[in-house]
């Protein structure tokens, strides 16, 4: 049975056990680099351990031509789904760069670990990683949406509950019937996350001031 990571969140990151665990990792890049570490305009990547696997992506990916890439002959059902040399070679161009990302830099926190209230958060690991987001878990006591609205609109930054439980989620409430109190953990990490200002080429200043903006926030 095939192991495939979904890696979209990861360009740049390493993880020691990766090669072993998944026969195959998925990147994607973005319209925007908002929201991804690089881009490409659209499309994606797929990267392959094994040589044969690599050469049958390379076939569906483009109709399902022979390993010769001849296009009269089709060896197999196959799909369009070719990046353009163009967007391409946008990609490689900013590969290249990838390690000197803001966001790659960034992400230990800043001023943020450094706050005398920081034992009162969650942070995500310090771990060689690709920021995606930079997502805090509030204290329990904290009532994120309320403060979401006063504390963050008061100081004009823009934060984000982030990420919803996928299973009070409509199409899963409709589909499959799943309510509140049924994944208890789940649902309180969700109710206590939140996204934090993260963007490649954040400065120090901005930090710190989503820092002082938390300092409102957190009890003591």
């Amino acid at each position: 049975m095939w192991i495939v990571e979904d890696a979209c969140e990861a360009l740049g990151a390493t993880y020691a056990d990766a090669a072993r665990s998944a026969r195959a990792a998925t990147t994607r890049s973005s319209p925007s680099t908002r929201t991804k570490q690089m881009t490409t305009g659209e499309g994606g990547a797929v990267v392959c351990v094994d040589a044969a696997d690599k050469a049958r992506i390379d076939s569906e990916r483009n109709q399902g031509r022979a390993p010769n890439m001849d296009w009269l002959d089709h060896d197999r059902l196959g799909f369009n789904y070719r990046l353009s040399d163009i967007a391409a070679a946008i990609g490689v161009a900013q590969l290249g760069r990838l390690q000197q990302a803001a966001r790659c830099t960034c992400g230990g926190g800043g001023d943020v670990c450094g706050c005398p209230w920081r034992l009162e958060l969650t942070l995500p690991a310090p771990l060689n990683r690709s920021w995606f987001v930079y997502v805090v878990q509030l204290p329990p006591a904290v009532d994120r949406d309320d403060h979401d609205r006063q504390t963050w609109g008061r100081w004009g930054i823009e934060t984000k509950p982030y990420l919803p439980a996928i299973h009070l989620m409509s199409f899963y409430r409709e589909r499959f019937g799943w309510r509140e109190g049924q994944f208890p953990v789940c649902e309180d990490v969700s109710r206590r996350s939140l996204a934090l200002p993260f963007f490649p080429g954040i400065s120090e200043s901005q930090v710190q001031r989503v820092a002082e903006a938390l300092t409102q926030l957190l009890p003591g």
